[in-house]
């Protein structure tokens, strides 16, 4: 079956440590199902406004103007001509009449309010995502298939390296009012023009695949860190959907009470074992991250662990510990080499981007590296001469 994420649960876990200081305990890797509601709406399309219609409707909304009489006697036009202007507006749904009194519609403030005329011009047929725990809005990256992909229900039984969640309320139907009247409502995918959104075929769920990182922040508090598909850092707005179910977070938490005692160092010694590497033992760093610590030689070239793993993590099931090695030359050539990768794939590089990954990568490995020209200097240090000319022109003002 193709991966579902283009990243390793590793991603998640750094990022989470060296990134966002969360010190990861456990990775989840989760269905978490979303109802998928099919909607109709009406299309506004935005135009400009007559002169006449665009100060006869702030009469109404602002002047407290209500009669065709006092619209004319206050703007100095013909009665004949505000009549006239009044009914067109009624036409396209601006304006209410009723015992010879104007209202504006709901249509007609917002017009007012954006300065432009608004006009109802077809209807609308899409989908709109809400997660299945809270009725709570999507937003627009997870409609991009390229980038995201929602699964059907049958993904449960085909796919065991991820835990289905089960959701038993039912959509709540609120949801669609309460999103039309969000005035952020365009980042949930329901532009500005689409209006009364309304269910035309029942909500059914579907998947959507994602990390979770269970942690202890610096602030004494435990985090829940979530990652979708796209890249491998903490995506905010999920992360908080996933903190503000308490049905998600108690489960996490029941799993991590429930989990093996040992089952990183048992871990760990399936991996010496695939190896060929003596066993080395296991302990607890102050954060509370479990580190395996190898000496230098295996982490030589042509020797049993590849360099840019130092310092990374390696997964045992939820759990995970991370190589290390207290050789401070070691470390210095871990870091040159997962620069070296970094800026090997791409033929465009954004210095900010690096300087990003040089500062987190350096507080992964224990390292006062502050800037690229002590990164230049390590690599003229290491002979990665290609490295040296590419940091020079980023380097060069």
């Amino acid at each position: 079956m193709k991966k579902l994420f283009p990243y390793p649960e590793q991603r998640a876990l750094e990022d989470a440590a060296f990134i966002r200081s969360v010190t990861p305990q456990r990775i989840h890797s989760l269905l978490l199902p979303i109802w998928s509601v099919t909607v109709a709406a009406s299309v506004t399309e935005a135009q400009d406004y007559e002169l006449i219609d665009r100060y006869l409707s702030r009469g109404i909304a602002e002047g407290g103007l209500r009669t065709t009489a006092e619209l004319a006697e206050f703007f100095a036009l013909e009665p004949i001509l505000v009549d006239r202007a009044l009914r067109a507006l009624f036409a396209i749904g601006h304006l209410r009449h009723a015992g010879g009194v104007w209202t504006l519609t709901d249509l007609g403030l917002r017009s007012v309010r954006d300065q432009k005329r608004y006009v109802l011009t077809r209807e609308d047929r899409r989908k709109l995502y809400f997660d299945a725990f809270g009725s709570r809005p999507l937003t627009r990256p997870y409609y991009d298939s390229n980038r995201i992909t929602l699964l059907p229900l049958s993904a449960m039984e085909t796919d065991r390296r991820f835990q289905a969640l089960v959701a038993l309320r039912p959509f709540d139907t609120r949801a669609l009012a309460a999103l039309a009247t969000d005035p952020r409502r365009d980042l949930f995918n329901l532009p500005e023009r689409i209006d009364n959104p309304r269910e035309v075929e029942p909500p059914e769920q579907v998947l959507l695949p994602l990390y979770v990182v269970r942690g202890n922040g610096t602030d004494g508090r435990v985090h829940h860190l979530a990652y979708n598909q796209e890249v491998g850092e903490q995506e905010p707005y999920l992360s908080e959907l996933v903190e503000q179910t308490p049905d998600l977070v108690a489960l996490l938490a029941t799993e991590e009470r429930d989990a093996k005692v040992g089952d990183v160092e048992e871990g760990a010694r399936r991996w010496f074992r695939s190896k060929g590497l003596d066993e080395y033992p296991s302990a607890r760093t102050s954060g509370g991250l479990v580190q395996v610590v190898l000496p230098a030689k295996h982490f030589a070239r042509g020797g049993k662990v590849p360099i840019n793993q130092l310092g990374s993590f390696v997964m045992c099931g939820t759990g995970f510990f991370q190589l290390w090695c207290p050789d401070l030359t070691a470390r210095r050539r871990a870091l040159t080499t997962r620069v070296d990768t970094f800026l090997g794939g791409r033929s465009r590089v954004d210095r900010s981007a690096l300087e990003v990954l040089v500062d987190a990568v350096a507080r992964q490995l224990d390292l006062d590296v502050v800037d690229l020209a002590d990164v230049r200097e390590l690599a003229r240090e290491f002979g990665h001469r290609s490295l040296v000319i590419q940091l020079d022109k980023l380097i060069s003002p």
